[in-house]
């Protein structure tokens, strides 16, 4: 049976803003999702799905209207057929970089990139560059359906693909990614350059990102990198040191001792001003609640 407690949020999102829910699940199965579903019914709730909590901002220090769901462990597996791989919703994307990369598989390498879940990664199409995104190798999904209450399968196709989007992000918090198929190709015999070049990318990384607390990229990429956008009015904002956009890369909103709203605030800031500067609307990547 489905246990349902209050939760603070605040460790649930990498940036740390302080957040505590009145309702919270962690769900194992289908049945998992009957259960929440009849309660958001009963108790006239909205349903929102967590993963690893890295592009995702709670701006309100506290919700009553929302029930939180998060995959447990029954949807953390990583399972190898003839000509693919299926892994569950909840497991680590990084995780699953390094098991795909280790056995030779080249076109994982970028998944040791970003941190987050497989359902996650799937919803929002991650990726680091041309021919490194989930489009390129995740081969179907299968889902949960909360609007009907069941499990269907999407292929590829079905899946209607976007740069940082999909049709599982398109239909706010209606689909929850149970698990992915990805198709496993390009394996080399020797696994010791690729496993090279993984660590090495790793370390480039890590070497230009900022350090503290953050939800990773604020904005998406328009007709230039959303960092020049930033850039170009980051004199016009009055930053402080609780909450600000940082130096090292314009792009990402690190926290200090700020709240929810206070970087709710900045991003709609930053939006207004690149919008009356540049006549350009700026899209969040990050997902506010």
């Amino acid at each position: 049976m489905l246990k349902i407690i209050e939760k603070d949020l605040t460790k649930e999102s990498t940036i740390r803003t302080p957040s505590y829910a009145k309702y919270f699940a962690v769900i194992n199965s289908s049945d998992d999702f009957k259960d929440a579903i009849n309660f958001k019914i009963k108790n006239n709730l909205f349903i929102k799905i967590i993963g690893n909590g890295s592009n995702i901002l709670f701006s309100k220090e506290y919700y009553d209207k929302i029930l939180f769901l998060k995959l447990g462990e029954e949807f953390k597996f990583l399972n190898f057929n003839d000509k693919n791989v299926e892994i569950g919703g909840s497991y680590s994307l990084i995780q699953a970089g390094r098991n795909l990369v280790s056995k030779g598989y080249k076109d994982f390498i970028f998944f040791n990139l970003i941190p987050a879940t497989i359902g996650g990664a799937v919803r929002q199409n991650a990726g680091t560059g041309l021919n490194e995104e989930i489009k390129d190798v995740c081969i179907s999904c299968k889902v949960f359906d909360i609007k009907k209450n069941n499990v269907v399968d999407f292929s590829s196709e079905q899946l209607l693909f976007e740069y940082r989007n999909s049709i599982i992000k398109k239909n706010k918090d209606r689909f929850v990614v149970l698990s992915a198929k990805f198709k496993l190709e390009n394996k080399v015999d020797s696994t010791e350059p690729i496993l090279s070049e993984m660590k090495n990318r790793v370390k480039e990384k890590t070497n230009r990102e900022p350090k503290g607390y953050c939800f990773g990229s604020t904005f998406m990429n328009n007709k230039k990198s959303a960092w020049e956008y930033v850039d170009s009015i980051i004199d016009d904002i009055e930053q402080n040191n609780n909450v600000y956009f940082s130096k090292k890369h314009k792009n990402w909103i690190i926290n200090n001792n700020g709240t929810g709203n206070d970087v709710k605030n900045l991003i709609t800031l930053a939006q207004k001003l690149i919008k009356e500067k540049l006549n350009i609307d700026l899209k969040e990547e990050v997902d506010i609640i």
